[in-house]
């Protein structure tokens, strides 16, 4: 899936359950990756997964664990479509502390679990920057944070700020004809 020079850019989104998760991600690929904060799965997480599962793909990428069993299991009867990509308990274990998780895997280790998940590759255009927020008076307007989190509960991804819309909208390639639908 990738060669020695470039990390591959990953098309699903990777759902991790934390942030150490997504720093061992980095070191293997390119993804956008969504953190669930362990067993913090909110019915509004499960919907944001959902509404990500249509429109990218989604990849759960759970620690060899209890917990990370049982957030598998979860995800696979809320979003059957998810894939799934598995380490071993000891690609997981941390040599220091016996501790197991996606964080102390190697790239090596994500790599060979992402492409036993069958993990697409894809590079995405950068369609929208913060001057198409202001236009649709997402930024700029005293109003705008409201305006962003109806957009946001529209589409199914999660309240966020300016910045981070522009990064979502373009990730997940939203049309802009639906976006506009939705103002």
């Amino acid at each position: 899936m990738a060669d020695t020079h470039t990390k591959p850019k990953i098309k699903e989104v990777i759902v991790v359950e934390g942030k150490d998760d997504v720093s061992a991600l980095r070191k293997a690929v390119e993804a956008d990756i969504l953190i669930t904060t362990g067993l913090g799965l909110t019915p509004k997480k499960i919907e944001e997964i959902k509404a990500l599962a249509e429109r990218r793909g989604v990849i759960v990428f759970t620690d060899p664990d209890f917990p990370g069993g049982k957030i598998r299991h979860i995800l696979k009867d809320k979003v059957p479509s998810c894939k799934h990509a598995y380490i071993t308990k000891e690609e997981g274990r941390c040599p220091k502390t016996g501790k197991l998780g996606v964080e102390y895997a190697s790239p090596e280790a994500i790599l060979r679990a992402l492409n036993a998940a069958k993990a697409e590759q894809q590079q995405y255009n950068i369609i929208y920057d913060l001057n198409d927020l202001v236009q649709w008076g997402l930024a700029g307007l005293p109003d705008s944070a409201q305006r962003r989190a109806a957009l946001c509960d529209r589409l199914s991804i999660g309240h966020c700020n300016a910045k981070q819309l522009v990064k979502k909208l373009n990730s997940y390639q939203i049309s802009r004809e639906e976006i506009e639908a939705m103002l």
